[in-house]
């Protein structure tokens, strides 16, 4: 019974955290995607409306 406490207890904690890392990681290739797009584009006159 303790061990399948210990297994909860690591699983409900464990969710949080790994969701944060992909969330982490999915917005820390956006940031980098979005420096290479700018540099991409960096080149390409600025269009101002």
């Amino acid at each position: 019974m303790l061990e399948l406490l210990k297994s909860l207890v690591f699983a409900v904690i464990m969710v949080p955290v790994v969701m944060a890392i992909i969330l982490g990681a999915i917005y820390g290739l956006g940031e980098v995607f979005n420096l290479f797009s700018n540099i991409g584009h960096r080149d390409q006159p600025k269009k101002q409306q």
